[in-house]
């Protein structure tokens, strides 16, 4: 009776050993080795390899969209440089940024400081250019005869007062006027561009004379080629 109750005991404490030979379990969450591909088993490199752990992958390369030199293997990332925006250059319309920023007006610069001091002003619901008025368009004569590259462009405006319609004719005729000033004076008519914004840009914000006095005008603006 002992005897055959020691043999089921050997037995069974033997099959418990076989199976713990041979069933082991994958280990999970192995720390990745930088460079290596992750392996588990008897240290030779004959187990399977590690679902869980990052593959070793090229990152892209800055901006490009191509592989670069580095690699991501889950430890850490290598840092991706910002583009620096061309250095301000003043001898340069717009400081030498994109062209996209610039203000241009038919394939040439728009310099509106040049003749900032020579807008030209009207009476209500007049188009005339006043004798007041006139001595204003003397240093813009000057400044096109001496520089024949260049151009103007005349741009009409109005007070509030009328209807839309209406004050886009308005600021056309008030530019068209002082065009034809311009041109009587030796400027041929070819460099001279006129538009009107009606009422849409005004200069003063209020709802009296005083700003509708202001808005009333003919802003002159000098065009300069980009070469």
């Amino acid at each position: 009776m002992k005897k055959s109750l020691f043999l089921k005991l050997a037995t069974v404490a033997l099959l418990a050993a076989v199976t713990a030979t041979g069933c082991k379990k994958t280990p999970k969450n192995v720390t990745p080795i930088h460079g290596q591909p992750t392996r588990v088993g008897t240290g030779t490199g004959g187990g399977p390899i590690n679902p869980d752990a990052s593959p070793t992958q090229p990152l892209p390369g800055p901006g490009t969209g191509l592989p670069g030199t580095g690699t991501a293997t889950g430890i850490g990332t290598t840092p991706i440089s910002t583009p620096q925006p061309p250095p301000f250059n003043p001898n340069v319309p717009g400081g030498g940024g994109p062209a996209g920023n610039l203000d241009e007006f038919e394939g040439m610069w728009k310099d509106a400081s040049a003749f900032a001091g020579n807008t030209v002003f009207f009476d209500y619901d007049k188009s005339v250019v006043k004798a007041s008025e006139l001595g204003k368009l003397q240093p813009v004569i000057a400044a096109l005869k001496a520089a024949p590259q260049n151009k103007l462009l005349i741009e009409g405006h109005c007070d509030e007062r009328g209807t839309e319609e209406y004050n886009r004719a308005l600021g056309e005729r008030r530019a068209l006027a002082i065009r034809e000033r311009l041109a009587k004076s030796g400027i041929s008519p070819d460099r001279i561009r006129t538009v009107s914004f009606g009422e849409d840009k005004p200069s003063a914000l209020g709802h009296d004379e005083a700003a509708w006095a202001k808005n009333r005008r003919g802003e002159l603006i000098l065009l300069k080629p980009k070469n």
